[in-house]
């Protein structure tokens, strides 16, 4: 059974369903999320980094959140040294110099801190669940039917419907229940 929706279903969201989703997602340390890393400016192309929260952090004078990914135990360097960045990066300084120093435009993934604003979440169906109370969909209720094991052939799949009998079915549960809260998205 599929536990969480894919990096794929994320991004078929189009605009506003990415900022409503984002809107009501309050993320949890130890749930997953994903990230969009730009790592090519010119080209256009982006990277997609799933990953397990670890703290949510709140900057002093901010309302941003910053995400700190889970570091498993065996993958921590004790010698480096792991504050949050300062500022927002307006206030950087340039140094002064002639100009002929190369600059090297490598692209090399974040290596702990996320910004809320640059990520989604990897839902499980639990949390597709709540969120579904939260939309119009949920409001009266909705009921959620799982087939048996041995299914006949002809049985439908997973469904969720709601009290206005609009229906989502799908083969797994969490792509029923995925469809249901994009379409209130």
């Amino acid at each position: 059974m599929k536990q969480h929706i894919t990096p794929e279903d994320l991004l078929k969201l189009n605009g506003s369903q990415v900022l409503n989703l984002r809107d009501m997602w309050m993320p949890k340390p130890n749930t997953m999320a994903m990230a969009r890393i730009c790592k090519d400016v010119i080209n256009d192309e982006y990277d997609t980094i799933v990953f397990v929260i670890g703290e949510v952090i709140v900057q002093e004078h901010s309302t941003r959140l910053v995400l700190r990914r889970l570091v498993p135990a065996g993958d921590i360097d004790m010698d480096q040294d792991l504050e949050l960045p300062e500022g927002n990066g307006d206030d950087m300084e340039l140094s002064e110099g002639n100009g002929d120093e190369e600059f090297s435009f490598e692209y090399s993934e974040p290596d702990q801190f996320f910004s809320k604003d640059d990520c989604l979440p990897v839902l499980n169906i639990g949390q597709i669940i709540e969120m579904l109370n939260h939309v119009k969909y949920g409001q009266d209720g909705f009921s959620i039917f799982i087939p048996p094991v041995r299914r006949i052939v002809g049985d439908s799949g997973s469904k969720v419907v709601n009290s206005t009998e609009m229906e989502f079915e799908e083969e797994e549960l969490c792509d029923a229940l995925w469809n249901a809260l994009v379409e209130f998205l």
